[in-house]
């Protein structure tokens, strides 16, 4: 019986290559143009899905309502004996368990931003990642990811720009531009086939019509060309996924899941292929019940966290410079703690980056601060946002990545500047 092109990937592997570039609908209007990235810039796009607590983040442990909500999870004014905030500029701090940021914080390579989010959220957990994973407010279900309008509306300096690290390609990263989803670097080398790894190459060039010489029909000339500039990332990277990846400078990532994703990453990045948009998802922050303070399941997961990416921007060095990790998430949390020691869905939230030309400015925390009075409170509830989620995406996508087409990427929106970058 013959065998399906489907079948084959499926056989062979390489469906976790392939099966990952998910044509979408490119958002309606005029098409803008296009024009090149600035080269050697990466964005590591860290989403914390389920909503992350940034209150206990990024505390502000200079308003004093802060301990007034919270009486059983509030971290503690800064005291340096490992309980407590670590102080930032005076008023707010560092979870105590994400110490190993404080010097990235200190040496101006690492900022926040807090109150961050956008005045019609649901708190609901499939449409606020929807939301923030195609920056579209209001029906999305026709839209593409905002990373994936990113690399449709530019071009790029490499063979594979975006890669979605864990296994699965989220929707930030779905649309008509190429992007794969990957667990290591060695799933984008050529899956051996009987053995050998020149039989599988040919087998796809045949079954995707790549071949110079090869007569396609117009249907299938974007799925080819896709095809053949994965078959060429695959050559890049079958000799690099054969060399042993030492970090460097002492850094020594940790064996948690999130560790092994950042130094995928970092072995990715200096692979020198060009990848400019790499996402790892971080779930476990839907904290309900039992979240602790300083201590407890939300500061453990923390903990793996900041240490992963304390070691990444370690083993990169000097290389942060081109390189910007920044934290994304649903929505943040109550300002009161609940009845079960957790906190429920809430509203404006805290965003951290690192590297890639942040601002250097005297502020390590940015944004306008809106106060935790309970007459301040969204719904007398909630943190109210003062920063549009939309304008640091925008900044992110214009001032790192070096694309124009911000009214494309993000759109419907009037940008305002961040001072992030």
């Amino acid at each position: 019986m013959e065998t399906t092109r489907r079948q084959f990937l499926r056989a062979t592997g390489t469906a976790a290559i392939f099966g990952s570039f998910v044509p979408g609908n490119l958002f309606a209007g005029s098409q803008p143009i296009v024009k090149p990235v600035t080269k050697g810039r990466t964005l590591v796009a860290v989403f914390l899905r389920g909503g992350i607590d940034g209150l206990n983040l990024v505390v502000p442990h200079g308003d004093p309502d802060y301990y007034k909500h919270r009486k059983n999870i509030a971290i503690p004014k800064p005291a340096r004996d490992g309980k407590s905030a670590l102080d930032l500029d005076g008023f707010f701090g560092l979870h105590p368990l994400a110490g190993s940021l404080e010097p990235l914080f200190k040496d101006r390579s690492a900022v926040a931003l807090q109150a961050v989010g956008y005045e019609k959220n649901t708190r609901s957990h499939f449409e606020e990642q929807d939301r923030w994973e195609t920056g579209v407010i209001g029906n999305s279900l026709s839209s593409d990811g905002w990373l994936n309008r990113h690399l449709a509306s530019s071009t790029g300096h490499g063979s594979i720009r975006a890669v979605s690290i864990g296994g699965s390609l989220p929707r930030i990263l779905r649309g008509r531009a190429p992007a794969y989803a990957i667990r290591g670097i060695a799933d984008l080398s050529m899956p051996r086939m009987y053995g050998d790894a020149d039989v599988a190459r040919a087998a796809l060039e045949t079954a995707y019509c790549t071949k110079p010489e090869a007569k396609c029909d117009a249907s299938n000339e974007l799925l080819s060309k896709t095809a053949a500039a994965t078959l060429e990332g695959t050559r890049q990277l079958e000799a690099i996924a054969k060399i042993e990846y030492k970090p460097a400078n002492g850094a020594k990532y940790g064996s948690t899941g999130i560790a092994r994703q950042f130094l995928e990453a970092a072995r990715l990045i200096k692979s020198g292929i060009g990848t400019e948009l790499i996402e790892l998802d971080y779930g476990g922050w839907d904290t309900h019940n039992a979240q602790g303070g300083a201590q407890g399941g939300y500061a453990n997961r923390l903990k793996d966290l900041t240490d992963a990416i304390a070691t990444f921007t370690k083993d990169l060095g000097h290389q942060m410079n081109d390189v910007l990790v920044l934290t994304l998430s649903d929505f943040g949390r109550t300002v009161t703690e609940n009845g079960t020691g957790g906190t429920d869905h809430g509203w404006a939230n805290c965003m951290i980056a690192i590297g890639g030309g942040v601002t250097k400015n005297a502020k390590p925390v940015l944004g306008e601060w809106p106060g935790l009075a309970s007459e301040n409170l969204y719904q007398k509830r909630d943190l109210k946002h003062t920063t549009d989620f939309r304008d640091v995406l925008g900044e992110v996508v214009s001032s790192h990545l070096g694309n124009e087409n911000i009214a494309h990427v993000i759109p419907d929106h009037k940008h305002k500047a961040v001072g992030l970058l």
